[in-house]
């Protein structure tokens, strides 16, 4: 009778390897705190980024800010194949709703910190153009108050005073987390016994799909939908400037950046023993690994709909052109090879339709910029 009972519970239509994927994919947990930043969770610091993060006065135009490209109300994107500040970039804007749970940073993962990348842009020359004296000049000029509560002052050193802007602009950046979407409140509902129509039966086909045979899930897969990796996906289109080495060049990057995570700009996590190496993951890192070549970040699926174009380098316009780029996998990569585990879908148009009516169900409320930036 207790067996009946609880087979009556279970909700029809999904096998217990579904709902188990499913139930892994929602809800978005905390992050784990910055292990590199002392301030990452302060509130003050948070206050300061956000100022840091719409003030055109740190570039050197005058004229841009992170704001720019990275815009509230496009999930932090800006809806653009590339970006334009001063000069036109050539890898397109991700969206920084996500970065609280990253490892790895920008499309090639050459920072191992949100904020040593916060430091990137600032400096760019088609980006923000800015040297770390112009950064130290403009935070003594407009945000004194700001630096002094949260780290005692303006750095004397100009570098020193650019981390402190990064580092304040990664607490900002860590509270743009994802609201939650149609999706999140339909596995909640399973999870507690109920298969509700909070999504459509076209939906649920969809993510049937997503988690069965259409394998999406290999690679976004946890409730930020990334495996945080780097993959070559045998792209069609060559960008003008040439093929992009991507991860290959990032790793080594990385490896030697001045701001990394073993440098004297990373605070040191508390409960690292006074003999342990920090970071020791930098120690295996191989830029001529062979499945690096030409790979980028697999980038998170929270909000996918609203953030087109889509891969690195923006040449997906729709989510629908990037469903048929992966049902038949056209071409071979110039560079390196495509993933192994990649297989062309051969799904139907109205499969192809269900998968993409789920990917819209990830879709939350796009948050708004501050009434006074």
């Amino acid at each position: 009778m207790l067996i009946l009972l609880l087979a009556c519970a279970v909700p029809t239509g999904w096998t217990p390897a579904e709902r188990a994927t499913i139930a892994s994919l929602s809800p978005i947990p905390a992050p784990l705190p910055s292990p590199t930043n002392r301030v990452a969770d302060d509130p003050a610091a948070a206050r300061l980024g956000e100022a840091l993060f719409f003030d055109a006065g740190l570039s050197i135009d005058g004229k841009t800010a992170c704001a720019t490209c990275h815009v509230p109300g496009l999930h932090f994107t800006d809806g653009k194949r590339f970006p334009t500040a001063i000069g036109t970039g050539t890898r397109n804007t991700p969206s920084l709703e996500t970065v609280a749970w990253g490892t790895w940073f920008f499309w090639d993962g050459r920072s191992d910190s949100v904020w040593a990348q916060a430091t990137g842009p600032m400096r760019d020359a088609k980006e923000m153009g800015a040297t770390p004296e112009h950064i130290q000049a403009r935070l003594r000029e407009a945000h004194a108050t700001g630096l002094s509560e949260v780290f005692g002052g303006v750095a004397e050193d100009p570098t020193d005073a650019m981390v402190q802007a990064g580092k304040a602009l990664e607490a900002y950046q860590r509270t743009l987390a994802p609201k939650p979407a149609r999706f999140d409140r339909y596995a909640a509902d399973l999870a507690a016994g109920t298969d509700s129509d909070v999504l459509t039966a076209e939906e649920k086909a969809g993510l049937r799909l997503f988690v069965g045979e259409a394998t999406c899930v290999s690679c976004h897969h946890g409730p930020l939908f990334t495996d945080h990796s780097f993959h070559n996906l045998g792209l069609p289109s060559i960008p003008d400037g040439g093929i992009d080495p991507g991860r290959a060049r990032g790793a080594g990057q990385v490896g030697v950046d001045a701001l990394n995570c073993r440098s004297a700009h990373a605070d040191r996590p508390a409960d690292l023993a006074a003999d342990a190496e920090p970071c020791p993951e930098l120690r295996y890192l191989d830029a001529s690994f062979p499945d690096w070549a030409a790979a980028f970040k697999t980038p998170s699926l929270r909000n996918v709909a609203e953030t087109a174009p889509y891969m690195h380098d923006g040449q997906f316009g729709s989510l629908a052109a990037v469903l048929a780029f992966y049902d038949t996998l056209p071409g071979r990569p110039l560079v390196g090879h495509r993933e192994l585990t990649l297989e062309p879908l051969a799904l139907s148009g109205a499969e192809i339709e269900a998968l993409e009516a789920f990917l819209r169900t990830l879709t939350s409320e796009a948050p708004a910029a501050p009434a006074s930036p």
